[in-house]
């Protein structure tokens, strides 16, 4: 839980719940293992949030009461400075319950307290970051034609920011439209030279559908056309940041992307993507960050926040929902960018166009150090040996062949995908406080896997590799191998 890393990192944090006896939502300040303080509470209607469930949710709606956000201001002082960088930074977390109080924009709404604000993650497993390559895909879809927006100008400006990424060599792959193909090429020409950009030509239509029906059924199905689409064209190669610029829907509290019915054609029913699929998607490529942009003239990000939180809650990476139109040139999202992945280090600037879920870790620690220099920087101490972590937040079950394949070998996508499996099994099999049992069967299997995925590392990258692991894996030792 969020509580975890607050807890150890002892990280000044916002907690946001509601209150189901009196429909409130309840504020409260806390700092590291503190007790929360109760700052503010108000009627959940008060922000704008419909009485049920299946009601629509308008990002229009969305806001806070001036007498909340003044206390919320007195009490962010009070908690001072975060030990990691960004020091001023805030970190929010969502206790259940919770109702739809995370969909809220909170970025933006409490902009005026001066200080960034960060989504604590679900876990304490740090995912590993991208090495010097960094390989992007942006998909983008306008299937509302009283709502269209210009997919070639919007992915042109998102391209320019990842291009520019700072100590990275960056290849973006392009997903648009059919017919705006020809004006993505256009749009992203002066950019080349700088980046590789790749502008993938929409897939036939009979021959995705006939790709759909061929793939297997089941729970780890990807049928979406558009998924299909970006997986083909990768050719098994490996996608660090996956960027979809697409609506948002909201229903029933699960939030969804929705895209064309096909990449050639705008006519028949909008698709909608649940997370399931997404998380499936960013599990094969090998991906470590998610990001969602909301349009201009949308009004349903909050569709797009709930999917972000699910895949946030899902498997450890970054994840992060853009609001284009408060963020038109994409200034923010380059911010954000050179925050999270750079060696530049964190900005202290605030993001109110941007959503992020991100490990404190993965912020502060740029680039990854090696395995013989991690520097004891966090009070995870605590937690290396119970929960199976280094001492900067990665997982133990990650072999050195194994990280280091996963982000330099070009190309194939099967090391980072199979690490971020581990990764999200980690997740889903240990418990996420020290206060909790370890199941030494989890441990076992996860050992067993990490192993046997470290020896056909050795195999397949010979000259990557250092020595071979035994053939019979042993448990980490102080949560550092």
């Amino acid at each position: 839980m969020a509580r975890t890393l607050r807890s150890e990192i002892d990280l000044p944090t916002l907690r946001i719940s509601v209150d189901l006896a009196t429909s409130e939502a309840v504020f409260a300040a806390v700092r590291g293992r503190r007790r929360p303080t109760e700052v503010a509470r108000c009627p959940v209607a008060d922000l704008g949030l419909p009485a049920s469930a299946v009601e629509l949710v308008r990002d229009a709606d969305l806001t806070v009461p001036v007498a909340v956000v003044t206390r919320l201001a007195t009490a962010a002082e009070g908690l001072g400075t975060s030990p990691l960088p960004p020091h001023n930074a805030l970190w929010l977390e969502f206790p259940v319950p919770r109702g739809l109080v995370h969909v809220l924009p909170w970025e933006r709404l409490l902009a005026g307290l001066g200080r960034p604000l960060f989504r604590l993650p679900f876990h304490p497993v740090r995912p590993q970051k991208p090495g010097v390559q960094l390989d992007v895909a942006i998909c983008s879809s306008s299937p509302f034609p009283a709502v269209r927006f210009d997919p070639a100008e919007v992915v042109a400006q998102l391209a320019h920011q990842y291009v520019d990424t700072p100590g990275r060599h960056v290849t973006v792959h392009l997903f648009t439209d059919a017919d705006r193909y020809a004006a993505t090429c256009d749009a992203v020409r002066p950019m080349l030279g700088r980046g590789d950009v790749v502008v993938h030509v929409p897939a036939d239509r009979d021959a995705a559908a006939r790709r759909t029906v061929a793939r297997p059924a089941g729970p780890h199905a990807i049928a979406n056309p558009w998924l299909t689409w970006m997986l083909d064209a990768v050719e098994g190669g490996r996608l660090d940041v996956v960027h979809f610029v697409a609506h948002g829907h909201l229903s029933d509290g699960r939030g969804a992307l929705v895209l064309a019915g096909s990449p050639t054609t705008d006519e028949g029913p909008a698709t909608f993507v649940e997370a399931v699929e997404v998380i499936e998607l960013l599990t094969r490529v090998g991906a470590v960050g998610l990001a969602l942009s909301d349009p201009p003239g949308s009004d349903s990000a909050a569709g797009l926040r709930d999917l972000a939180d699910y895949v946030a809650q899902s498997r450890p990476g970054v994840t992060a929902v853009h609001d284009v139109a408060a963020d038109p040139g994409g200034v923010q999202l380059g911010r954000s960018l050179r925050t999270a992945l750079t060696p530049s280090g964190p900005l202290a600037a605030p993001f109110p166009a941007m959503s992020a879920w991100v490990h404190p870790l993965f912020v502060e620690v740029t680039p990854d150090p090696e395995p013989a220099g991690e520097p004891l920087t966090t009070n995870l101490r605590t937690l290396t040996d119970e929960l199976m972590l280094r001492k900067d937040g990665r997982s133990a079950f990650l072999h050195e062949a194994t990280r280091k394949a996963a982000v330099e070998v070009d190309g194939d996508s099967w090391v980072a995908s199979a690490s971020r499996s581990i990764e999200q099994l980690q997740m889903s099999w240990l418990p996420y406080t020290a206060d909790l049992p370890v199941d030494q069967a989890a441990v076992d299997a996860l050992n067993s896997v990490s192993a046997l995925l470290e020896r056909h590392v050795h195999l397949a990258y010979p000259e990557e590799a250092a020595p071979p692991p035994p053939a019979e894996p042993a448990p980490p030792e102080g949560g550092a191998p």
